[in-house]
């Protein structure tokens, strides 16, 4: 592990000292077993969510910009998150156990994948970039109008899918870090052993299969494999957006580097972002919690503006 690497895993440790330490409630003003059911059971599981969902979020990113030839491409711009969203709201509001929404979250978030691409193939047959994320956002606008519907239909409920809405960490629990954390990890195992072959494919598609990449099987199959986890954490805390651009953009805007080396610290750098984004969405005015998806949005947007005046986004260095 190189020295940023294992500056950003320090901070990583600090970071999920400290959100334990901070809230709404002052550990020092209750009694001990209250305090370690505060840090133990809601602070603790809320902290490793929000690693898992940085982390999974910006590794999908990585591997969805170079896959698809899109600086700009990841889950929210694809119309993925609105389906997970749409799948995860479902459960709220018909008989389908809660348990099913991650699966049905992965379901919809890939059909929507599906259908963006095939849309965008049938408008460009050269999947040019703004095609695909124009395509990606009308896609994403239509399944949120659904979703809109879906809260007139059912206004009981209205107050658990706006948590899908705008993103939050609150229900964090360490069953659902479990489910995330293994996904995770199986996902990052699988694109870590297959790098080269992503590397190779910045090179198109042509050079890649004479070099012996089989291009059509070998891009669906790493599309589902970096999908599956972001899908799963959409399902547990709703639309975190642009993630997926932001840290692999400002890592490759520091230093371009392989693959390899750019997961890895995607990962770090995307689940210590989420973890200081929350921990400050849940202070800044408490008792009050800012949602997640909404601190994120408040954060990612300057920089987005930021990486778009470099012009990183268009012709990455």
């Amino acid at each position: 592990m190189n020295k940023t690497n294992c500056i950003l895993v320090f901070l990583l440790i600090i970071s999920v000292v400290l959100s334990i330490f901070i809230g709404s409630v002052n550990i020092g003003d209750i009694n001990n077993i209250q305090a370690f059911t505060i840090m133990l059971d809601v602070r603790l599981p809320r902290a490793l969510m929000a690693i898992l969902v940085g982390a999974a979020l910006a590794m999908s990113g990585a591997v969805f910009q170079i896959i698809l030839k899109n600086p700009m491409a990841d889950s929210f711009t694809l119309g993925m998150a609105n389906g997970a969203v749409l799948g995860a709201a479902l459960t709220v509001v018909t008989i389908i156990p809660a348990v099913f929404a991650p699966v049905i979250s992965i379901i919809l978030g890939l059909l929507s994948l599906l259908l963006v691409l095939v849309i965008a193939r049938k408008l460009d047959l050269t999947y040019r970039p703004e095609t695909l994320i124009i395509t990606g956002i009308l896609l994403g606008a239509m399944l949120s109008g659904v979703l809109y519907i879906i809260i007139l239909l059912f206004p009981e409920d209205t107050a658990n899918i706006a948590r899908y809405m705008f993103g939050s960490l609150g229900g964090a629990d360490f069953t659902k870090v479990s489910v995330l954390l293994i996904l995770t990890a199986v996902s990052f195992i699988i694109l870590e052993r297959y790098g080269h072959v992503l590397d190779l494919l910045k090179l198109g598609d042509i050079r890649a299969h004479a070099l012996g990449v089989n291009v059509s099987v070998i891009r669906p199959a790493l599309l589902i494999t970096a999908a599956v986890p972001p899908l799963v954490a959409i399902s547990y805390t709703g639309i975190i957006a642009l993630v997926g651009i932001i840290i692999p953009q400002i890592i490759l805007y520091i230093k371009p580097m392989a693959f390899r080396p750019l997961l890895k610290r995607s990962i770090l750098l995307g689940g210590l972002y989420v973890l200081i984004i929350d921990t400050l969405g849940r202070t800044l005015i408490a008792p009050l919690q800012i949602p997640t998806g909404v601190m994120v949005m408040l954060s990612a947007v300057p920089l987005f503006i930021f990486l778009l005046y470099k012009r990183i986004l268009v012709n990455p260095r």
